[in-house]
């Protein structure tokens, strides 16, 4: 049995099987554009697309969480239509004459550089959710939409690195029991989300918590923290 120490504010122990979840994340390199006015025109529509999916993701959250967990997807779609934001995406565009999907993802290292280095951990938490709104907008740009995780029909906690707030949402099912994290994820807007609808989750488990598992069965004692794999 491999036991292993995390953070949790949840009090339930539960069991289930180990199911990892890896983000397939599309990573655009830099590419020559000579129409930059084109790659603008490109940035603002899937932008534009993205704030109008938050904003239905607002509206679920809502429903499901309440609106208080629900502003965490207003807070995303004020990252998206940023004045600031949008202004970098076209200097790099017309700069570097790349297309929008490098320039989305410079934009966004740019602003999450911003919200780690600022000295508060809140802010600092902030940081992913830059970069998980710039993933909304570089999938709408590249027609790439993303795959959730299939639990089967036996219940789940579902192992990551991290997680984005809108896949916490989308991917509720019965046979989610909890969710566990390599990475620190107190204060972070997935694991609030989370609490409001109910899943626990622990973090902080490090690297320890392997693919080669994927399938054990497994105990988690969120009170003490830890994380139980046979």
């Amino acid at each position: 049995m491999v036991v292993l120490k995390g953070k949790s504010s949840s009090q339930q122990k539960l069991g289930g099987y180990i199911k990892f979840y890896h983000r397939d994340v599309f990573e655009p390199l830099l590419e020559h554009r000579d129409d930059t006015i084109g790659e603008y025109e490109r940035f603002a529509r899937a932008r534009d697309t993205a704030a109008e999916e938050l904003e239905l993701l607002h509206d679920i959250a809502a429903k499901r969480a309440g609106t208080y967990a629900a502003e965490i997807f207003e807070i995303q779609r004020m990252m998206v239509e940023d004045g600031d934001y949008s202004s970098i995406v076209g200097s790099l565009i017309k700069s570097q004459q790349c297309s929008a999907e490098f320039a989305v993802k410079c934009a966004a290292k740019i602003f999450a550089d911003l919200l780690r280095f600022s000295g508060s951990d809140y802010m600092a938490k902030r940081s992913e959710d830059v970069f998980f709104t710039a993933d909304r907008i570089i999938r709408k740009l590249a027609g790439v939409e993303k795959r959730l995780a299939q639990y089967g029909d036996r219940m789940v906690i579902l192992c990551a690195d991290t997680m984005s707030s809108s896949d916490v949402l989308l991917m509720q099912s019965p046979f989610l029991c909890a969710l566990a994290f390599k990475k620190d994820t107190e204060f972070s807007h997935c694991e609030l989300l989370a609490d409001k609808l109910g899943i626990p989750v622990i973090s902080a488990l490090g690297d320890d918590l392997e693919f080669k598992y994927d399938g054990h069965k497994a105990k988690l004692d969120c009170k003490k923290g830890i994380l139980s794999i046979n």
